[in-house]
């Protein structure tokens, strides 16, 4: 009997797909879910501040602020942070309350009441893992492909390891 489904995002479009089906599942059996977003640390601090630097830091700038000028075609996650962050974790936290916040909205579109959410640290594929089996998880729900960098290509997507690793069925959506 499905209980609990744990349904990990990044924001991706993938993710918000995992979010959909996860969601869809869990309310046909009456199953209670977690959202789950593992703080995008790496990804931000290479991508983000590479371009902030390049193109939008004055010497005088807090790196906040560059990062928050960085238009949206350019580099989609700018759009959440806040204008007035002060460190780069207050932006990090920023962007899971975002992400969770769109990944309730998608989850109650399919009729899941109040789901849980959860943000940590840590790595990725290691941190889904560890709060599936801590929270009793049934089910895993990941996207197939989140938001890659060529170390992910390299070593394997978070998804691989998570499916790989899970001691219950997890679900990737393409």
């Amino acid at each position: 009997m499905l209980k609990k489904v744990l349904i990990a995002t990044d924001g991706s479009p993938n993710a918000e797909k995992a979010v959909s089906t996860g969601a869809d599942i869990a309310a046909k059996y009456g199953a209670e879910v977690i959202l789950l977003h593992v703080l995008l640390r790496d990804h931000l601090s290479d991508a983000m501040r590479h371009l902030a630097e390049t193109e939008y830091h004055a010497a005088d700038t807090p790196m906040s602020v560059a990062i928050s000028k960085i238009p949206d075609s350019r580099f989609p996650l700018a759009q959440m942070l806040p204008k007035d962050a002060a460190s780069p974790d207050q932006a990090l936290r920023a962007v899971s309350d975002h992400i969770l916040g769109k990944a309730e909205s998608i989850a109650e579109k399919h009729g899941i009441t109040k789901p849980a959410k959860m943000s940590v640290d840590g790595r990725p594929a290691a941190r889904i893992l560890e709060i599936a089996e801590e929270t009793g998880a049934d089910m895993i729900v990941v996207g197939a492909r989140g938001l890659t960098n060529l170390k992910t290509l390299l070593l394997g997507s978070v998804s691989d390891r998570v499916s790989n690793g899970a001691n219950v069925t997890c679900l990737i959506v393409h």
